[in-house]
């Protein structure tokens, strides 16, 4: 029974939805040349929001509302633990930051290559133009 007014608003933010949606649909019939008018974009981008709003509330419920059950100090903590741990052998197969760290010098090692063979190019033609 809990869960009732919080899904109650989102049936209403529905309907006032489809209001402000009826409402965006004869502004556009008024205005129909020309740009787009502030008030079509507003009614429109507030249809939008209602009906988002409205759905998330009746799918969800009261959950939606209460704040959130994970501590940050803790996700954090396990966070930072998980990432300053040794590797362990059996888990190298699976590590991605060994593949990582190993791509980056690989593009690094790529880099200088086409860093020196570009200075080589441009040292040879300043030769030939003495």
């Amino acid at each position: 029974m809990r869960k009732f007014p919080a899904r109650l608003l989102g049936v209403i933010l529905l309907v006032a939805a489809t209001g402000t949606s009826l409402l965006h649909r004869a502004v556009y019939d008024v205005v129909r040349t020309g740009p787009a008018h502030p008030a079509e974009f507003a009614l429109g981008l507030l249809s939008f929001l209602l009906a988002t709003c409205g759905i998330l509330l009746l799918v969800h419920g009261k959950k939606l509302l209460e704040p959130g059950r994970n501590d940050q100090a803790k996700v954090k903590a396990s966070l930072k633990e998980r990432f300053t741990r040794p590797i362990s052998p059996g888990g190298r197969a699976f590590d991605s930051r060994r593949s990582a760290s190993l791509m980056q010098a690989r593009h690094v090692i790529a880099v200088a290559r086409a860093r020196s063979a570009k200075v080589r190019q441009t040292a040879s033609l300043a030769h030939r133009h003495r």
